[in-house]
């Protein structure tokens, strides 16, 4: 971090304001360049929004009292004023107006980062995601555990699959943020193309889709995201750039083989990240739960067949 004559300090592209995590004892604005807010999760990294020249980031952790609950890193060279407790009161006492416009960016931020964490689609003439063109859903966690009980009131199957973009951060680097969004595109649209309606797909995070597949089992979730991995990779080389190399990785788990949303969603990125390791460009099944595998010994009863697989799965009766 270098001193400038600007009233606030110079940080360089890709440079740490503060981290998530860190105590907070005051907030910013950004006088030049441009600021990304991450949210580090089990999922990974997620951007939550980019601040600009006249914004003020930081304040809702001043505010609370609490530890910053995300990293605020410099998108580009920028010049950003810091502003502690002593500086705001003292700036209250000369604009009192102050006071309602900070609030109100508060309240803004707040309602926009709950909707931008997840995006999906349901009906065409919605709010869409600027990105992938999805409607905006508010929350992944509690939209998945709903349908998760749904199928269970239902006794159907459902997939959960964790789509994410092989070395995003690279291909926006090589080629460019305008051709890695419009890949981003490109693969929702295909993802379409291959979902049943009623099928969900939300995009959580940069580069990252949820899939929510109904009444599907493990081989017949497997087999549509390989027909999308594989009609990805067709379209890629279609456009013929030079050295463009843009695959993604997938991993699903099954309901009930895991019984609730939580273990759904974990055993899903666990899947997710094996295909990383494995090498990437590659759709990992996860295997079912203990819970799953101890209740596969006992007796069941056959179902009614789902639209996917041909058969729902079975339901398991006391002894």
């Amino acid at each position: 971090m270098k001193s400038t004559r600007d009233l606030g300090a110079h940080f360089s592209e890709g440079e740490e304001i503060f981290k998530q995590g860190d105590s907070a004892d005051c907030m910013y604005v950004v006088q030049k360049g441009k600021v990304e807010i991450v949210m580090e999760t089990e999922f990974g990294a997620n951007r939550l929004i980019i601040k600009k020249k006249g914004d003020i980031f930081g304040e809702i952790s001043l505010f609370s009292c609490k530890s910053r609950f995300a990293t605020a890193r410099a998108l580009t060279d920028c010049v950003v004023l810091k502003v502690d407790e002593h500086a705001f009161i003292t700036k209250l006492h000369q604009d009192p107006s102050l006071a309602f416009r900070t609030i109100q960016g508060m309240a803004r931020r707040i309602y926009e980062q709950d909707h931008i964490l997840m995006s999906g689609f349901f009906h065409e003439d919605e709010p869409c995601c600027d990105v992938t063109g999805f409607t905006s859903y508010i929350d992944l966690a509690l939209f998945l555990d709903g349908e998760v009980k749904r199928a269970r009131r239902l006794m159907q199957t459902m997939a959960f699959a964790i789509i994410d973009m092989d070395g995003y951060g690279k291909l926006c680097q090589q080629h460019g943020v305008e051709l890695a969004e419009s890949l981003l595109k490109s693969l929702a649209g295909i993802l379409r193309t291959q979902m049943l309606r009623g099928d969900v797909v939300g995009r959580f995070g940069e580069d990252r889709f949820g899939v929510l597949l109904y009444e599907s089992d493990g081989a017949a979730s497997t087999k549509v995201m390989e027909k999308v991995r594989l009609s990805f990779k067709r379209f890629v080389a279609s456009l013929e750039v030079k050295g463009l190399e843009a695959t993604f990785s997938c991993g699903i788990a099954i309901y009930p083989e895991h019984d609730l949303s939580a273990k759904l969603s974990k055993a899903a990125f666990k899947a997710l990240t094996q295909g990383k390791m494995e090498g990437k460009d590659r759709i990992v099944l996860a295997s079912p739960g203990a819970d799953w595998k101890k209740k596969s010994a006992d007796k069941v009863k056959p179902r009614t067949p789902n639209k996917r697989s041909g058969w729902g799965f079975s339901l398991f009766t006391d002894k």
